[in-house]
């Protein structure tokens, strides 16, 4: 078992190096793929580097943009819920002015059937007789 750790730790080395050496390799080809090569610069030298947002800044830029958006869409629904309140009253008003005229339209209605059938000769008797 001893032998098994000596094994696998000195191997171990060999592995590292390799992957070490296979990740250099794959680095060179990308630098040389862009242009870069070896003379490639410093950071703050960078074009543009000082332009673009700090991650805390830009984080803070987007949480910043959604609760504006979250404001401005609460603001939509409360003028939503506003015009539906008074779409509301105004079908209230119309409900207060139809139930009357049906009431009365479904009296006027019993009436001239009674009508119809208290005539002599025009209720359903007299429809069949006088045609």
């Amino acid at each position: 078992m001893a032998d098994d750790q000596k094994d696998t730790s000195g191997a171990s080395p060999s592995v590292m190096q390799e992957f070490i050496a296979q990740i250099r390799g794959v680095a060179e080809r990308l630098e040389d793929l862009t242009g870069l090569g070896q003379a490639l610069p410093s950071l703050p030298s960078l074009p543009g580097l000082r332009t673009w947002p700090a991650p805390g800044a830009f984080s803070a830029a987007q949480l910043r943009s959604i609760a504006t958006s979250v404001t401005a869409q609460r603001r939509s629904i409360e003028a939503l819920r506003t015009q539906l309140e008074a779409f509301d009253e105004q079908l209230a008003v119309l409900e207060s002015i139809l139930k009357p005229l049906a009431e009365w339209s479904r009296t006027w209605a019993d009436l001239e059937e009674r009508l119809m059938n208290a005539v002599p000769g025009r209720g359903t008797e007299g429809k069949a007789g006088g045609s």
